[in-house]
């Protein structure tokens, strides 16, 4: 703590206590000034200042690397002011239950199991100017298991960039599994792997009949993949950040087709390809349950429609979904 500095002036109470910070950090190359408190040597001693909260915060951040984001919260004590973590163990935000479930469906695609989530334990939350990393803590039941329960870690890594969304699944795993060899997300740099690109406009109701292009869902698969609707509430959610409290269940699916490139038969097999691109159709009835104000009663709910790309790089081991997250474009 730098109790002896004031940081609007600069000024110093103590010249022998800046004479000892001085020698005890001869190596960074820095020389005790004539005048401390004159202005010729502000920006020296601002400079000090920043160069020793930079080394604090290097050193936070590689203990924080060092379990991969979770467990720190002996570390929170010692957090430096300027490092941007937030550790959370109640109150989750919608978004957060959200990206929990995203770090299961990404296990459940790689390792053909069903797990659900159960509960969320804790999460710590990473921004920055590029991103905003969440690192959770989960419980997820097992029901092929008689319902058993398991801890789960997942990493989900949200980018916004102006008009499209992109969250990147790093790590999904149990707790008790052993940590892989799993690359740091280092946002656009990623490698995308799909030809499919994620389109800006809806696609006329005429094209879904093109069969060796696209795959339109039956209500029976709504309900087995339940991960559509994820998918949708995702997307939802984060083109309407400023709806405060959004009731996800007042969303209702209305038709969802497939798009892939890649060449699988039979057709409803698409869902599971590595890459594509999913058309939702939904709506959205913000009134359901509320008595209807004054004699007109409430409007008729407006469909809307959201573009998910899916992209599952198994040479890095990363689940990828990009959305445009402009409210107009949800709007049919």
């Amino acid at each position: 703590s730098m109790d002896w500095l004031n940081e609007t002036t600069l000024e110093f109470r103590s010249k022998e206590k800046l004479r000892r910070v001085f020698s005890s950090n001869a190596m960074l190359g820095f020389k005790l000034p004539e005048n401390p408190t004159g202005a010729s040597n502000r920006a020296k001693l601002r400079k000090f200042v920043t160069m020793r909260d930079d080394e604090k915060c290097r050193e936070f951040w590689d203990r924080v690397g060092e379990s991969e984001g979770f467990d720190i919260e002996h570390l929170m004590d010692n957090k430096p002011k300027s490092c941007l973590l937030h550790y959370e163990n109640s109150d989750f935000d919608s978004e957060v239950f959200l990206y929990a479930k995203l770090g299961i469906h990404k296990y459940n695609m790689l390792q053909g199991t069903n797990l659900k989530l159960s509960c969320i334990e804790k999460c710590n939350i990473r921004s920055t100017t590029v991103y905003t990393g969440y690192s959770i803590t989960l419980v997820a039941k097992d029901p092929s298991a008689g319902g058993s329960l398991v801890t789960f870690q997942t990493k989900v890594v949200n980018e916004d960039h102006y008009k499209i969304n992109t969250l990147t699944v790093s790590i999904a795993r149990l707790k008790s599994e052993p940590p892989r060899a799993n690359p740091e997300h280092h946002g656009s740099l990623l490698y995308d792997c799909a030809q499919v690109r994620l389109p800006d406009e809806w696609p006329s109701e005429d094209s879904f009949n093109d069969k060796k292009r696209y795959y339109v869902m039956k209500k029976s698969e709504l309900r087995k993949h339940d991960w559509i609707r994820l998918y949708m509430e995702l997307a939802f959610i984060h083109a309407n950040e400023d709806l405060p409290n959004p009731n996800l269940s007042n969303l209702v699916i209305m038709k969802v087709a497939v798009e892939t490139e890649e060449n699988v038969k039979p057709p409803n097999e698409r869902l599971k390809a590595r890459n594509a691109v999913f058309y939702i159709r939904y709506r959205y009835y913000p009134n359901k349950g509320r008595a209807p104000k004054g004699n007109n009663g409430h409007k008729p709910p407006r469909d809307r429609v959201a573009i998910v790309k899916r992209t599952m790089d198994m040479n890095k081991g990363l689940l990828k979904l990009m959305f445009d997250n402009r409210y107009a474009k949800t709007l049919l």
